[in-house]
């Protein structure tokens, strides 16, 4: 008690002067407008400010979880709309294949063969030959599988080719990459007899057990045929852009066990 009162005595000015100071501000604030209206606008500022700063800490934490949900939502909605449009010319669902989205992990394309690690595994049932595509194309194929991830094969590498097609001609062939740039593919054993255009769109041929047909690839850029050739080399513009990968649908063929044991016997013959 004595300490409190000696700290009294001592800082006895010192607190006057505190509380005149309050009565003062407080005088200023109740009788004088202007002033008042000042330090509420300067106060809200502040306080809209700090609001508006929370919310968009807010917000990116929440831009992982919302950005998953948004890709749920566009795999719904094709499903339903390829149950409705029966005749479309993209069909990313059917009854014999199953559609999961998965997270990039790593790509490369600066390789001859490039490969892509995805953050799913057995675990989430992925399987050998499953395929990997796109809004705007096919991606790759899965070649190797653990728990948790899985690496693929993916289509800039010069060991893998595709089954594509010119979607208005319907003349197929076997799409390659070069090795060069990430966003010209080659077409090969495309009769010169085809009635070909550039820009005209190629898709998957429907010819694998892996790709449904129709699945969007690219679209011709440019149009060669060597001499005493039947058959046209065509550059493929994709319409994917494989540096900016961040995403895919990991789609798999639930009857190709069966298809590929098929393609076994035939080859006894």
């Amino acid at each position: 008690m004595r300490n409190f009162i000696n700290f009294f005595i001592e800082k006895f000015d010192k607190i006057v002067f505190l509380i005149f100071l309050i009565i003062s501000f407080s005088l200023i604030l109740n009788r004088n407008f202007f002033q008042n209206s000042k330090i509420n606008f300067f106060s809200n500022g502040i306080i809209s400010s700090i609001n508006n700063q929370t919310k968009q800490i807010n917000n990116y934490l929440n831009l992982r979880y919302e950005n998953a949900n948004l890709k749920r939502e566009n795999l719904d909605l094709k499903i339903k709309l390829n149950s409705i449009l029966k005749d479309s010319s993209i069909n990313y669902y059917k009854g014999e294949y199953k559609i999961k989205i998965a997270d990039i992990v790593s790509n490369s394309i600066k390789y001859s063969k490039n490969f892509l690690i995805i953050n799913k595994g057995y675990n989430d049932s992925v399987k050998l030959d499953d395929g990997l595509i796109t809004n705007e194309g096919i991606v790759g194929i899965i070649n190797q599988v653990s728990p948790k991830y899985s690496t693929a094969i993916s289509i800039l590498n010069s060991d893998l080719k595709i089954n594509a097609k010119i979607k208005r001609t319907n003349h197929f062939g076997s799409l390659q990459w070069k090795g060069k740039n990430h966003k010209i593919m080659t077409l090969y054993d495309i009769p010169k007899s085809a009635n070909i255009k550039i820009n005209d769109s190629v898709v998957s041929g429907g010819m694998s057990f892996i790709f449904q047909e129709n699945i969007p690839i690219g679209k011709i850029k440019n149009i060669n045929l060597k001499e005493n050739s039947n058959y046209f080399i065509i550059d493929v513009e994709l319409f994917e852009d494989f540096s900016s990968l961040r995403s895919v649908y990991i789609i798999s063929n639930s009857n190709k066990s069966e298809l590929d044991n098929l393609n076994v016997n035939n080859e006894i013959y």
